[in-house]
């Protein structure tokens, strides 16, 4: 093998060498030349109608050129300003500090440059979106043409030849976009732009990596799109993209649509692990919100005329996970509608009421601003649910809220061993501001333990029974407002005991002392067989209409008020014991719970036996 180094070249071999060396001067020799034969003003001059003609208005150049052909051809261009005529007036579209694009020298030598490849440093570009939805490109520029010329071709898009034009790759440094939103007067405004984009062809895909920071956070966004001139048409178009920050983490890939009525058909991903500091930075907050820390949900997106369909919905909130379908339906002249169903594992209830519950209806009310922003039609469902203290199990919930009326009702739960339904809701036509109605019914339940877990103190009932309430609330819902509501309850229980109630303690101390406490009687119970206590409730107090106690020792009957606002009572009890030997008695209760006072009225003598 060695030898063959020594061997003279064949005749080919010197020719391929001759070829190679001619064509290397050659271009040696054109580098060298190129600056003196390529005239500056000719670049600067077609680098600014090219611009023109991609943009369709009016372009101004105040910095000199600076070309460099090493190691490949690229002018940079510096102070360039857009503008567009409108009502007579120069509107202002965009500057760039610096424009930099390769171009092929043998094109310009015959003085027909042709530009790619951009690089925009410190651009400031500023867009109009109309409000239709649609983004502002009325002119008679490349672009403008294409985007009205494009038409949907399957998963792509199609544009005829002559509107068609190379783009390449294009990068942004340092750059602001401002959007100004015509129908709500608001610009968002993002700052510190860095990435690029590759659109090799107006009729081809485009592909997009940049960052910048909105509201003083940054967000990252990997999109691609194989019909980029449809969605800036305002037509639906194909769009996969990823866009992070710190506060959230968004994904989707489908068909989307970004005017009046956006539409989204698609997979959909969103991840917020601290919503506390979302809401912060977004401004958006309502009633409730402060019990959410995070969230995610994973759906198929359906966009069907005015309906946004969240389908096969995966939600978590907090640590509560729920999977089922929304609609959000958009109606003219009036706020969203969200309907739907959806499945909880768990559920925080008080959440539900925090977010829905007509605290108010002035327009100053947290809760009037969230039914104005969305109407809410649901079912909820929760194989366990927190309601305050009390864990209640299979529960179904309806939520229904308008800018006219809100209403939650509990349409079936288990709850403390019974079960339990409810209803919340404004009041239509109430004379006065804020009216609630509320309603809560209790079916065969633990009495004992609904005390217990309330931590109420006092003589109460421990044993199996049944409360109503009916009340109706005309303020927002203030402790005055509790306080004055106007209803009536009514309890009703079977087999029990009445805890801290001794009969022979009463009667003792009633035939000594002129008035005492119920605790100086002893720590007795009283036991019953039923027990039915109704009252009227209206201006903090309850009138007993009907108060019956009947145990296998004697019968115990109620009547007067309790003034619950002043934790005070006003009652009269008569009681009639079961046998002859014992003498009925009658006493007045006064003082403050949960310690009343008894003064006896009259205590017959018992009657002698024979």
């Amino acid at each position: 093998m060695r030898k063959n180094f020594g061997r003279p070249l064949g005749r080919r071999s010197k020719r391929a060498l001759i070829i190679a060396g001619v064509v290397l001067c050659i271009l040696v020799l054109f580098q060298a030349l190129a600056p003196f034969l390529i005239s500056s003003t000719l670049v600067r001059e077609n680098m600014e109608r090219a611009v023109a003609r991609w943009t369709g208005h009016e372009v101004t150049i105040a910095g000199a050129p600076d070309i460099r052909f090493w190691p490949k051809p690229r002018v940079t261009l510096r102070d360039i300003t857009v503008r567009k005529k409108q009502d007579g007036k120069d509107v202002l579209l965009g500057q760039v500090a610096s424009l930099s694009a390769s171009f092929d020298v043998f094109r310009a030598l015959i003085g027909k440059p042709e530009f790619q490849d951009f690089r925009l440093t410190d651009p400031e570009i500023h867009v109009i979106r109309e409000a239709d939805g649609r983004l502002d490109w009325a002119n008679d520029g490349i672009l403008s043409r294409a985007v009205r010329e494009v038409k949907p071709d399957g998963s792509g898009q199609v544009l005829a030849s002559d509107a068609d034009a190379r783009m390449g790759a294009v990068e942004i440094v340092n750059g602001t976009v401002a959007v100004f939103d015509v129908a709500s007067r608001q610009t968002l405004q993002i700052r510190s732009v860095q990435g690029s984009f590759d659109w090799p062809w107006l009729s081809h895909g485009i592909a997009i990596k940049a960052a910048g920071q909105v509201n003083g956070r940054r967000l990252s966004l990997d999109a691609s799109s194989t019909q980029p001139l449809l969605l800036l048409s305002g037509r639906s178009g194909q769009a996969t993209g990823t866009l992070r920050s710190e506060l959230f983490q968004g994904r989707f890939d489908g068909s989307i649509d970004f005017t009046t009525q956006p539409y989204l058909s698609g997979e959909a991903e969103l991840e917020i692990p601290d919503l506390v500091a979302m809401r912060a930075w977004s401004g958006l907050d309502f009633p409730g919100a402060e019990r959410l820390k995070k969230l995610s949900f994973e759906a198929r997106l359906v966009t069907n005329d005015n309906a946004l369909r969240f389908d096969d919905l995966s939600l978590a909130l907090n640590d509560a996970k729920a999977s089922g379908i929304l609609d959000l339906v958009t109606i003219p002249g009036r706020a969203p509608r969200l309907t739907g169903t959806l499945a909880f594992d768990q559920l925080d209830f008080s959440g539900v009421l925090a977010a829905v519950a007509p605290r108010a209806l002035g327009s100053a009310s947290p809760g009037a601003g969230l039914r104005t922003l969305l109407d809410l039609d649901m079912r909820l469902s929760a194989q366990q649910a927190m309601l305050g203290p009390f864990q209640l199990s299979e529960a179904a919930i309806s939520v229904m809220s308008t800018a006219d009326q809100s209403r939650i009702d509990i349409v079936d739960s288990d709850f403390e061993s019974g079960r339990l339904t409810g209803r919340i809701a404004t009041i239509k036509g109430s004379s006065a501001e804020g009216g609630v109605g509320l309603r809560l019914d209790i079916h065969d339940a633990d009495l004992g333990s609904i005390v217990k877990q309330l931590a109420l103190p006092g003589p109460l009932p421990n044993g199996r029974g049944s409360l109503e309430l009916v009340l109706d609330i005309d303020r927002p819902m203030t402790r005055e407002a509790w306080q004055n509501a106007a209803g009536d309850i009514r309890l009703k229980a079977g087999r029990g005991v009445l805890q801290g109630v001794d009969i022979s303690g009463i009667r003792k101390l009633a035939a000594q002392k002129p008035y005492f406490a119920l605790s100086e009687a002893g720590k007795g119970q009283f036991p019953f067989d039923s027990m039915t206590i109704a009252a009227s409730l209206s201006n903090g107090s309850a009138d007993i209409r009907e108060g019956q106690i009947v145990g296998s020792e004697g019968a115990l009957s109620l009547s007067g008020v309790i003034p619950y606002a002043s934790n005070s009572l006003a009652l009269s009890a008569a009681f009639r014991p079961a046998g002859e030997e014992a003498a009925a008695f009658a006493t007045f209760i006064g003082g403050s719970w949960p310690d009343p006072v008894l003064w006896p009225i009259s205590q017959a003598p018992a009657k002698p036996t024979p």
